[in-house]
């Protein structure tokens, strides 16, 4: 088998985010998944809610999504204090973990940069959006959705590589 970086996509449909058609799109797509939801992220932020969008609150709905019981897993850059009291990262995972999700952090050592969301397997989205408020209504953010089966089928293997050196998420550990 070749490697996960060189390969082919035939009959894909391909969707490009940015501007402010991503946080609704995304909103969207993850209230229709219907099984499952891997998420590996560089940041995610609970803390706001903006009007430019709709009110829409991102993590609601992921949240939303593991109280439906779908499976649910998240891998999140190290919690890092920016001049917060708080890590960012922190709080939403908090909220994540409390709605089903299983959550992890990757070690020291290396930075968790990407973005990439897969919905039921068969989704995929990779770009440049966090999951916040700058990523839905301040920055110049661009990514693509992917529906491919065989991409899907890709990214699903490289998130288990990650998740396997990823470390468990300990919410007490990061409010210290």
């Amino acid at each position: 088998m070749p490697p996960l970086s060189a390969f082919q996509v035939a009959e894909a449909n391909i969707r490009l985010l940015s501007g402010d058609d991503w946080a609704p799109w995304f909103v969207q797509q993850v209230d229709q998944a219907l099984t499952s939801i891997h998420l590996s992220i560089y940041m995610i932020s609970d803390h706001w809610r903006s009007p430019e969008v709709g009110k829409l609150n991102l993590v609601d709905s992921l949240v939303k999504a593991g109280l439906r019981g779908l499976t649910c897993r998240c891998i999140i850059d190290q919690p890092h204090n920016l001049n917060r009291r708080i890590p960012f990262n922190t709080k939403a995972a908090r909220k994540l973990q409390a709605a089903g999700w299983k959550i992890r952090i990757m070690p020291t050592g290396k930075t968790l940069h990407e973005k990439i969301l897969l919905l039921d397997k068969q989704l995929v989205v990779i770009g440049s959006h966090n999951i916040s408020k700058a990523s839905a209504i301040s920055n110049f953010d661009t990514s693509l959705a992917v529906d491919s089966a065989a991409l899907a089928e890709r990214i699903y293997r490289q998130f288990w590589q990650r998740w396997r050196v990823a470390v468990p998420f300990v919410a007490d550990v990061w409010l210290r």
